[in-house]
């Protein structure tokens, strides 16, 4: 039973480590997509630098736990990959459901919708917390 728990524990190492390459390209790319200039004192509706800077430490931090996973092999560092999962998904979220609606109220004829980058980091942030999850079931199994 064991060798069933603890042999996935690469996969989900792998795993996040992708994810937070997807939420790096992710910051890369358009958080919001809007087809013209948008007029004078219209906010911003791209994901601020602040935010984007959140995402990073996050990322920083789930590169970390998954380097540990490899180098302890034990999955309870990994377990807390949904920590810095969690505040990728909630800093997206934050985005598309106050941020981009927000715009459209102030600026109906720009059209703002969420950009690629929104997407990719909201599919990263959900992947990082999952294998975290899974980590912490396999932690809880094999204890």
């Amino acid at each position: 039973m064991l060798r069933d728990v603890t042999q996935w524990r690469g996969p989900r190492a792998a795993l996040v480590a992708v994810a937070g390459l997807g939420v790096i390209a992710g910051l890369t790319l358009r958080t919001a997509s809007f087809p013209a200039a948008l007029p004078p004192g219209t906010p911003d509706p791209e994901l601020d630098v602040g935010l984007r800077l959140v995402c990073a430490a996050a990322v920083l931090v789930a590169g970390t736990l998954a380097y540990l996973t490899f180098a302890r092999r034990q999955d309870e560092p990994l377990a807390m990959a949904c920590l810095p999962g969690l505040v990728v998904t909630g800093v997206v979220l934050r985005h598309l459901v106050v941020t981009l609606p927000g715009v459209a109220r102030f600026q109906p004829a720009a059209r703002v919708v969420p950009g690629a980058g929104a997407w990719v980091l909201l599919a990263s942030g959900v992947a990082m917390t999952a294998a975290g999850l899974a980590a912490a079931f396999a932690v809880r199994r094999a204890g």
